[in-house]
């Protein structure tokens, strides 16, 4: 079993020499070193609540030597072992208190900012050192601690405005409580509202996990849930969690709520858009779980193509329409010839007997415009969607925590500004995105981040493009306009306005076709600047999967 005691002696080991061997840097002078068991390019320390820090003061020839433990911590013993996460046994002093121990475990039992003091007096100039009046020198060496609270998740559930459920710091249910808890009666096709509310513990990240609902997980700090299936369900659990540089950490809990779903007294009828995917497969959900449809149903479908470039206009027969198999809220239309994305295309509905498992027939509809599908030209995994993390090598705070990226004005160090990171707690796509994040100053007068590895991981032939987007802008932010660019190509220059963009939900960004000719060298850049946007808050956004949509020609 190891003692803490002993960690400080293996740090002194790392520098080729012992506890009692080490040597002082200036030979038989004085000097002032300390070592501790975190390291930090700052000057600051973190912690969670409830853990320790080492410190250990390694100066020779001082005449005088003390440390300063404030309020909220506890020295302990060097005894206590590393194995054993309860502490309190082993405490031998409460802060405020002065310690003459050149090794000190430092317990923080109060979370805030903590300063630790070490004061030595030496009789020669050292490092950091003051000269006093009577010729000694002084050094007052402060040690920032930030502790973190203990994460306590904290959140309502809502039906439309109503909130049905509030969920405290404090409260922890447990399933063995389940019959205690509150139940919610929803028809079919019915949302409710999830709303994180946590800042115990400053979460970077929350995650849903959902049950019986049109979602299995959610990051988001507020998502709706549709409920379409008939039956009793539990509501699900939320995570928060802490990322470094912050200390690390999550806690669930569980989300104290039973959910019955009954049939609807509502129309059965489209729940939004129609969309067209990679197979030309055109599909759109209802408000409610399909419990007949009938191959003969594909009759009561119209599809129009047009497009005016190509001088075509005609109805298109449905080939078979289908219950999605892996959501039964969503019928799936392939018809008989192809579609291009340059085509526009509408479907319209003329009522038969598509049924909701509560009975409802399926209503008509007009002609409703299809979204197509474009694939993108720099759909390469991992770059644009920026989904490889920092590899290891270089500067991780200049290469924005992934690899292909400069961050021009990102500080090569924790401490920051860090405008631009790679963020694996919020993805539109995959399992990251690039958060664009500023101080409380706000937006520097231009903030870049340099993607050379574009020209051999991504490089863009000639043709006829759609730039696109997606964007997750938090709900305090004010910023208007962001800028994609190709230094080699002074057209290859996209402006998004996100002025009017929606908050709280990751959007999808257009902006008109541009034919542009082959781009294989100089950087893509990511560019942010401060006209227009100036004011002096913390703007934060997250950006996704940036691409060039292929227009086919029909």
């Amino acid at each position: 079993m190891k003692k803490i005691g002993i960690v400080l002696m293996l740090i002194l080991s790392a520098f080729g020499c012992s506890e009692n061997e080490y040597d002082a840097p200036y030979g038989d002078f004085s000097s002032f070193t300390w070592i501790a068991t975190q390291n930090t390019t700052t000057g600051d320390y973190v912690v969670a609540l409830n853990q320790f820090i080492g410190l250990y003061d390694v100066s020779t020839n001082a005449v005088s030597h003390s440390w300063s433990i404030p309020e909220g911590t506890s020295s302990l013993s060097k005894e206590f072992s590393s194995d054993n996460s309860i502490y309190s046994d082993f405490i031998e002093a409460t802060g405020p208190t002065s310690l003459e121990d050149q090794q000190i475990n430092v317990l923080f039992n109060t979370p805030g900012i903590k300063e630790i003091v070490l004061k030595n007096v030496f009789k020669d100039s050292v490092t950091e050192s003051v000269k006093q009046a009577d010729g000694t020198w002084l050094v007052d060496k402060i040690f920032t601690v930030n502790v973190y609270d203990d994460l306590k998740p904290v959140f309502q559930v809502l039906k439309g405005t109503e909130v049905i459920l509030s969920v405290s710091e404090t409260d922890m249910p447990t399933i063995e409580d389940i019959d205690s808890w509150k139940t919610v009666s929803l028809e079919a096709g019915d949302k409710l509202t999830y709303v994180d509310m946590t800042t115990s513990g400053e979460p970077d990240a929350r995650t849903w996990t959902f049950k019986g609902g049109d979602k299995d997980k959610s990051s988001a700090d507020s998502v709706d849930v549709l409920y379409n299936s008939l039956g009793d369900f539990v509501a699900g659990d939320i995570t928060s969690s802490r990322k470094e540089p912050k200390p690390k950490g999550e806690v669930i809990k569980l989300i104290p709520l039973k959910i019955k779903v009954i049939p609807s007294t509502k129309p059965f009828v489209l729940n939004g858009g129609l969309k067209e995917d990679a197979t030309e497969v055109i599909s759109f959900k209802l408000t409610g779980e399909i419990g007949v449809l009938a191959a003969s149903e594909k009759d009561n479908f119209t599809v129009n193509v047009a497009n005016t470039t190509a001088g075509f206009n005609q109805n298109i027969a449905v080939q078979s329409v289908a219950i999605n198999s892996e959501d039964a809220t969503q019928i799936d239309i392939t018809l008989a010839a192809p579609i291009y994305n340059s085509d526009v295309v509408t479907v319209a509905y003329t009522s038969g007997d598509i049924q909701s498992v509560d009975s409802r027939v399926l209503e008509s509809f007009e002609n409703k415009k299809v979204v197509m599908y474009f694939e993108g030209a720099m759909n390469i995994p991992g770059y644009t969607g920026y989904e490889q993390e920092w590899g290891g090598s270089g500067n991780q705070f200049k290469k924005a925590n992934t690899e292909g990226y400069f961050a021009q004005h990102n500080k090569n160090n924790e401490g920051g500004p860090l405008y631009y990171w790679r963020d694996d707690a919020m993805a539109y796509q995959g399992n990251s995105s690039m958060k664009f994040e500023t101080t409380a100053s706000g937006i520097p007068a231009i903030a870049r981040l340099q993607g050379a590895g574009f020209t051999t991981l991504s490089p863009v032939t000639a043709g006829t493009y759609i730039p696109s987007v997606w964007v997750y802008i938090e709900n305090s932010t004010v910023m208007s306009s962001i800028q994609f660019s190709f230094n080699a190509d002074s057209d290859a220059t996209f402006n998004f306005d996100i002025s009017a963009t929606e908050k709280g939900k990751w959007v999808k960004l257009t902006l008109p076709e541009i034919t542009l000719g082959d781009i294989n060298s100089g950087r893509f850049d990511l560019n942010i600047e401060s006209t227009g946007q100036d004011d002096a808050i913390v703007q934060k956004l997250w950006l996704d999967n940036f691409d060039l949509l292929i227009i086919e020609p029909r």
